[in-house]
């Protein structure tokens, strides 16, 4: 019979009780700032005003928890120096191409369309809010799920089993958006380990951060696809799903098709190839 290694528990234990010390300090800001300033900017700054709220929330949450009370540094929790101006526009290109990659694949496997309407005039009114929610909503998402909370568990559990866990909690926190499937839930799991990888690269939070961002700004201000079941209405452009929702995910989204995880599984193996051939140690470094 294995033996249960009490030291192995008690790490993972303490990791975990940290961890949720960083999520609730984190909800509480988010949640007490928006009901302090509920309104700001009406309907069309909704995401922006969302987002901040989270930045604002996990941010402080990785300063007191992370930085203060746990002592680990900001290179740990992905921060090194000089990495925001070089990895933060690659990950965003990495993104918008797995995006443009996974509409493709929608519109030769199930025949959705791309139709370019013209209404430019409407179009700064609504995408340049959304681009800023967008870039805000993803660097929320980072700090909540990737950044401090999957550095600590790593430390406890492993790099791997970190991934997994944190995975399984950012495809259940999807659960109830609108249109939600099975899939859709396995489907968000896997891009937190595509994000998680990025995490875990010499590109860190910048890499990750950039990748989420050019992975929504891709499907909703290039495509008008629909992310994770919202629908932003984006002008000059419009997209229309095919037949099958499985294939393209249908009113949710590409992510709710299988065209999304082809699409993750490329961009996985794609930052794990590369961060194989610069560091061999990337992974667990």
């Amino acid at each position: 019979m294995a033996r249960v290694s009490f030291e192995g528990v008690k790490r993972l234990g303490i990791a975990l009780a940290w961890i949720l010390l960083f999520f609730v300090i984190g909800v509480l800001i988010t949640v007490g700032i928006s009901g302090v300033i509920p309104g700001w900017g009406g309907q069309r700054w909704f995401v922006a005003r969302a987002g901040f709220f989270e930045v604002i929330g996990f941010g402080a949450a990785t300063w007191v928890v992370g930085k203060l009370l746990n002592k680990q540094s900001w290179d740990r929790m992905g921060w090194g120096r000089r990495r925001l101006s070089v990895s933060f526009p690659r990950g965003v290109g990495l993104g918008a191409l797995m995006a443009a990659f996974a509409i493709a694949l929608a519109f030769v496997i199930d025949r959705a369309t791309v139709r370019i309407t013209g209404d430019w005039s409407a179009w700064p009114s609504v995408a340049l809010p959304l681009l800023v929610g967008l870039v805000l909503a993803a660097l929320g998402e980072e700090l909540a799920f990737r950044g401090y909370p999957l550095r600590r568990l790593a430390d406890a559990v492993g790099p791997v089993p970190a991934m997994l866990v944190l995975a399984v909690a950012f495809g259940l926190a999807h659960a109830g958006n609108p249109n939600a499937t099975v899939l859709s839930i396995v489907n968000v799991a896997l891009a937190a380990i595509w994000l998680s990888f990025a995490f875990f690269s010499a590109g860190g939070m910048a890499l990750a951060w950039g990748a989420h961002f050019g992975w929504n700004a891709g499907l909703a201000i290039l495509f008008d696809a629909p992310v994770s079941g919202y629908s932003f209405k984006v002008p000059v452009v419009e997209y229309t799903p095919g037949a099958h929702p499985w294939v393209d995910g249908g009113a949710f989204g590409p992510e709710g098709g299988i065209v999304t995880t082809i699409a993750l599984i490329a961009g996985t193996l794609a930052i794990i190839g590369r961060g194989r051939l610069k560091q061999p140690r990337l992974w667990f470094a």
